[in-house]
């Protein structure tokens, strides 16, 4: 199996604003985030709105330290945001040393300093590699989502769980389906053997393309893994599907008219395969268009309402994993 290298990378995040607090109805979530890139953009939301203006407005203040501020945001309509709730943003520097905590699949932990600010201060890579103070490692290990430790002095941030997303097809549907995926919290891995579609610019950074696989290449992925069969070919759409047909999937579909997935269904009959509820054929949700775009939306749609709501791993759990497999 051949991985070609996506060299897109965003630019690297030199301050960031982080929700540590959430009280009430708010339209953020603690754990949410943006950072300001060297270049000047920003990457990421908090929640939209005049509080996500005002923070805005805070990552790209200038400032002569390294020092972070903290803003309260309480969402009534002297703010112009009655939602009701109350926030506590972080705004923070991001030394460089630390630049590859804010990679995909990548977790941070903070800490208080003296005078109560949060600062940046360990973390674990993509890789596994563990960065920074003994302590913040030892709170980001213990945590399975975004939370305080007990003493409210350690801010963990754990890598939330990825269900990986298998595209087979680089084509039009393929990269439209990848392109509004890269924000979903999915592993994203797209396969495709036609060198003039593989190609890495057309992709998110974030995403696994590969040009060259066999059948024995193509193990059994994680019984939370979705696989959507979108290739160029009809013939090669059925051999993926009863590649996949038996296998423990959350979500197997294929794009198909329905005399298409009616032709698969008889064949699939006929050489003594059940029909399994993860198989979704046409996969999407229907009525929703047939642009690449559309079908995109109708796809993920269906993805997101299905999705399993598996508790987090602890990172440790990942940890002890990443090194037990060697990837």
């Amino acid at each position: 199996m051949k991985v070609l290298a996506n060299r897109q990378r965003p630019g690297r995040p030199v301050r960031e604003a982080i929700v540590t607090r959430v009280r009430g109805s708010a339209p953020t979530a603690v754990g949410a985030g943006m950072c300001l890139l060297e270049d000047g953009s920003l990457l990421g939301t908090v929640g939209g709105g005049h509080m996500e203006y005002r923070i805005c407005q805070a990552l790209r203040a200038p400032r002569s330290d390294a020092s972070s501020v903290s803003l309260s945001f309480t969402l009534g309509t002297a703010d112009d945001q009655c939602c009701g709730g109350q926030v506590e943003i972080s705004v923070l520097e991001v030394p460089r040393f630390f630049s590859e905590l804010y990679r995909a699949g990548a977790s941070r932990a903070y800490q208080r300093d003296a005078a109560g600010r949060l600062r940046l201060a360990a973390g674990i890579t993509s890789r596994g590699r563990q960065i920074g103070a003994p302590e913040a490692l030892a709170a980001l290990l213990r945590a399975a989502a975004p939370e305080w430790d007990a003493d409210g002095c350690c801010f963990a941030l754990p890598t939330p769980h990825r269900p990986a997303l298998w595209i087979f097809g680089a084509g039009h549907v393929g990269r439209a389906i990848a392109a509004m995926a890269r924000a979903l919290d999915f592993e994203l891995s797209v396969f495709d053997r036609r060198p003039e579609w593989a190609d890495p610019a057309a992709f998110p950074p974030e995403a696994v393309l590969v040009d060259a696989w066999t059948w024995a290449d193509l193990r059994t992925p994680a019984t939370d893994a979705m696989v959507l069969i979108v290739t160029h070919s009809h013939a090669m759409d059925y051999a993926l599907l009863e590649h996949f047909i038996e296998k423990p999937l959350a979500y197997l579909g294929v794009i198909a008219s329905r005399s298409k997935a009616a032709r698969f269904g008889h064949a699939l009959s006929r050489a003594g395969y059940d029909i399994p509820d993860h198989l979704h054929m046409p996969m999407g949700l229907p009525g929703l268009g047939k642009k690449p775009p559309e079908i995109a939306i109708s796809v993920l749609a269906e993805l997101l309402q299905l999705r399993p709501q598996k508790a987090g791993r602890s990172q440790k759990e990942k940890r002890d994993e990443f090194i037990q497999n060697g990837c």
